[in-house]
This record gives C-alpha cells, sequence and structure tokens, in this order.
C-alpha cells in the first residue's frame, strides 16, 4: 500500500501583531502562506492602527484595508463572508 502527503496550508490565517515585525518579514512569511496554496492572508494590527489587511494570493503586495466601522472579508478563500472589524478589536 502506498501514501501520499498532501500539502496543508491554512485555508484563512490570520496573524496577530501583538509586537512589532519587521515588515519584510512580515511579507517573507505571507509569501511562505501563498506558496503553500493559502489564497487570502489576514494581518490584523492590534497594537496601533486596529486594522486588518487583507492580503490576496493574486495580488500580494496591494491589500485591502479594513477598519472599525468596516467588515472584512476573505475572498476568493470564503466567498461571501465577511467579519466586522469593531468584533475583532474588543
Amino acid at each position: 500500500m502506498q501514501f501520499t502527503l498532501k500539502k496543508i496550508c491554512p485555508f484563512l490565517p490570520a496573524r496577530l501583531a501583538f509586537v512589532e515585525h519587521n515588515a519584510a518579514s512580515m511579507a517573507e512569511k505571507r509569501m511562505d502562506y501563498f506558496a503553500a496554496g493559502t489564497l487570502v492572508v489576514w494581518d490584523v494590527d492590534v497594537l496601533r492602527d486596529e486594522v486588518v489587511r487583507v492580503y490576496r494570493v493574486s495580488d500580494p503586495s496591494h491589500p485591502t484595508l479594513s477598519r472599525r466601522g468596516e467588515v472584512a472579508e476573505a475572498e476568493p478563500a470564503l466567498p461571501g463572508w465577511t467579519m466586522p472589524v469593531d468584533d475583532i478589536f474588543l
């Protein structure tokens, strides 16, 4: 019997910034997720801006920003799904 191991990647990784991170290391980690097959990565800034940056494999250098009072989404990974940003920053 032969087994194959499929590559496993997070469906929607959400990285919470509780400490200062180097922008280059964050970009490198996003690229690792995208290389593994992830379609969308959220970077959630809980330290300063209280913003959700939604990065997509189709345009990894230009995130969509969602702030308080707005909703964040995860297209195309989760079509139609949204989350109020205010719910993240309680």
